[in-house]
């Protein structure tokens, strides 16, 4: 488990203090207009179906204690758009904790996204959202981001802004790849379940060259707009 900016320069900004989290979701509407709320509205009842319609559950993966120091290319794809995940480079740390278990430190830089777009042009905005001091002893970890805001210059769903509550629940498949289920719910501008949203991070080899092909889930499914 970002401050107000003239012109989005900060894309998520965490209430009450909190110091980040991806992991915003992808819903919102277009900042500032006066029908942001019924186009919201007009979304959610667009995507009803895909929304009732609940994805089989993950396989069963067991967590593994591995090392996933280093930097990786980390999606959040929601129930109400998985097709267009939010985008982060995380930068990892595991340490010791000094009784024979790890702690996770993972700052998430959130990457920019055109309204609609997977690949483009995914470019570095605002300030990372830092996690520290995060338990992975058992090869699992809890990231309670509490409430955060996400701007629309890194959502591609509707290219607004959101605010919502998230929590992400993660398991370290090997040192390459972690993965996840998110809990939480949009609250503003409208009330929405997050329930079935899911994260996945895959190893960069080299931070400038993103994966065309976007890991959004444990099983592995990717999307692309290539």
């Amino acid at each position: 488990m970002l401050r107000p900016q003239p012109h989005h320069r900060h894309p998520l900004r965490r209430a009450a203090g909190l110091c980040g989290l991806l992991l915003g979701p992808v819903l919102a509407l277009n900042a500032g207009c006066p029908d942001s709320e019924a186009k919201f509205n007009e979304f959610l009842d667009n995507t009803k179906d895909d929304r009732d319609f609940m994805p089989p559950p993950p396989p069963d993966v067991a967590p593994v204690v591995a090392d996933i120091s280093g930097q990786f290319h980390l999606a959040i794809s929601t129930i109400i758009a998985p097709d267009l995940p939010m985008q982060f480079i995380a930068t990892n740390e595991v340490t010791d904790d000094g009784s024979g278990g790890k702690l996770l430190k993972s700052c998430l830089q959130p990457l920019t996204l055109e309204q609609g777009k997977v690949t483009t042009p995914r470019m570095p905005i605002g300030e990372p959202l830092c996690f520290e001091n995060l338990p992975v002893g058992d090869g699992t970890f809890v990231i309670d981001a509490g409430v955060v805001k996400v701007t629309g210059m890194a959502n591609p769903v509707t290219g607004g802004d959101i605010e919502a509550t998230l929590t992400l629940n993660g398991t370290i498949i090997s040192a390459d790849f972690y993965c996840g289920d998110i809990t939480g719910d949009v609250m503003s501008p409208l009330m929405a379940p997050l329930a079935g949203s899911t994260f996945a991070a895959v190893r960069l080899t080299d931070p400038s060259m993103l994966p065309v092909d976007v890991t959004k889930n444990c099983k592995g499914d990717t999307i692309t707009d290539m």
